[in-house]
């Protein structure tokens, strides 16, 4: 058990949790008699964060950990940094895709039992109303442009290749507190006129509490890769190296994108005439592309690294 989440299953490397804030939501929504409205959010955001583990696993990156939380789900991605910005961004899109779909097919479906006449039990229209407004408010509120929600994810793993992951990260979850605040506040002056803006005024703190979770794990993201690795080196006894060759002057950025998951690389420096001028270890490249350097040259890690 974390600090504020609990772990409720494993499954094959992937390990589930619920975080303090969906069961907080989860209990007021069945002591205020909602009991179906919490299966149908939480079948809703299962069905969303499927998309996220199955377009993950199909790019051949492992889902450590999943944590549920109100607006969606966070899954921790081992060395999702070797997705091209093209794959990260697909994964982070997956899980409004699916609930975009879910939305459209039960819509779909209520309008073709209204039209039809078919005698239907009291209730299944309310269920299919349901159904559509929890899926399509997933499916547009995680479009936001911010952390903690797959928007932010999705404008991270562009921005990355030109500032670093951390400061990206630090970016764009500095655009989830200020979303949050602004809602915070949006909700509860608008519930003190007269509306009914409690979605704002509970969804806001949320967002700003996940905002800051991303902000402070970012820093710590390329100790937790290395050590993930570490871990599966201790496990498997041995895992594939693969050499790549690159030119001196091309950066940490490109670099990087051509990296895959499953396997560690060693990165040969060469020349104009193809002569190896040194090695830089994945670390190594890891360690500048997480700090920032994503415009360092191979002859500047090279050359750090070249003993003397």
């Amino acid at each position: 058990m974390d600090a504020v989440s609990i772990q409720v299953a494993t499954l094959g490397v992937t390990r589930l949790y619920f975080h303090i804030t969906f069961l907080l939501a989860a209990l007021i929504l069945v002591l205020s008699g909602f009991g179906l409205h919490l299966l149908v959010f939480a079948g809703s955001l299962a069905f969303h964060e499927l998309g996220h583990i199955l377009w993950a696993s199909f790019m051949g990156a492992e889902i450590t950990r999943v944590e549920i939380w109100p607006f969606g789900a966070s899954a921790k991605l081992e060395r999702s940094w070797q997705l091209t910005p093209s794959a990260d961004g697909m994964v982070a899109l997956a899980g409004p895709f699916n609930s975009g779909i879910l939305a459209s097919v039960a819509s779909a479906f209520q309008r073709g039992l209204m039209q039809s006449g078919s005698v239907v039990t009291e209730g299944t229209y309310p269920l299919l109303d349901l159904l559509v407004k929890v899926n399509l408010g997933l499916f547009l509120m995680n479009l936001v442009p911010c952390l903690p929600l797959d928007g932010g994810r999705l404008v991270r793993s562009r921005l990355a290749l030109k500032v670093g992951y951390v400061e990206a990260s630090r970016k764009m979850a500095g655009w989830g507190l200020a979303a949050g605040t602004v809602m915070t506040v949006a909700g509860f002056l608008g519930l003190a006129a007269g509306f009914d803006w409690y979605s704002l005024a509970v969804f806001g703190p949320v967002i700003i509490w996940g905002a800051a979770d991303e902000r402070e794990s970012a820093a710590s993201q390329n100790i937790m890769e290395i050590l993930n690795r570490s871990e599966r080196l201790r496990q498997r006894r041995a895992i594939p190296v693969s050499e790549i060759m690159v030119p001196h002057d091309a950066t940490v950025a490109e670099v990087v994108s051509k990296l895959r998951p499953s396997r560690y690389h060693m990165i040969l420096v060469a020349g104009r005439n193809m002569k190896v001028l040194g090695r830089v270890t994945e670390t190594r490249l890891l360690e500048a592309f997480y700090g920032g350097g994503t415009h360092l040259r191979m002859r500047d890690l090279w050359d750090r690294t070249r003993p003397e």
